[in-house]
């Protein structure tokens, strides 16, 4: 089956993001500063880049790169949780940018505990935006017998995926932090 080029692409950039964040990782390594790459700083958003299904929205770098100059401000950030969790004495290490579009959000980035908590933080421009995103990514992607749980604070959503029922513990740590954020 030939499926349009941009229905093919934001099918396959689903895909790609899906199965990123639900893969299999170590848990050993390195520490989290050296594990985990610097996130993109936010900008504001330029006319230019605002141009919906410009050619920087063809490519997945060009989509990637797009949410990243485009943040909500005002919001949660992953950057903010990983730093008020590790004071806590949870460390949420790997961090890297996800498509947020896969979760109708404006950006998403997450990362993973030392314990293989997978944490997931997605903005959205307003708290009714991040209602209707946590809806989405539910009835999109059924939770498939793991324990996954998404939790909202102003736009911004927290979704944590534990897939040994023993990280409940852990998964209720990451949510206290957030909830303070």
């Amino acid at each position: 089956m030939h499926l349009p080029s941009p229905l093919a692409a934001i099918l396959s950039l689903a895909a790609v993001a899906t199965l990123a964040a639900c893969r299999d990782r170590p848990t050993t390594g390195p520490t989290a500063a050296a594990a985990a790459p610097a996130l993109p700083a936010p900008t504001a958003a330029t006319p230019a880049a605002a141009g919906a299904g410009g050619a920087e929205l063809r490519s997945l770098a060009g989509r990637l790169a797009f949410e990243a100059a485009n943040r909500p401000t005002g919001t949660p950030r992953l950057e903010a949780l990983v730093t008020a969790a590790a004071t806590a004495g949870v460390a949420i290490v790997d961090t890297r940018q996800y498509l947020g579009l896969t979760a109708a959000a404006a950006y998403c980035a997450g990362g993973r505990t030392a314990d293989g908590l997978a944490v997931a933080v997605c903005e959205y421009p307003d708290p009714a935006a991040a209602a209707a995103g946590r809806a989405h990514v539910e009835r999109r992607f059924p939770d498939v017998g793991l324990s996954r749980r998404i939790v909202i604070r102003g736009a911004t959503t927290l979704t944590t995926t534990a897939h040994d029922p023993g990280l409940t513990g852990t998964q209720a740590a990451v949510e206290r932090v957030f909830a303070t954020l």
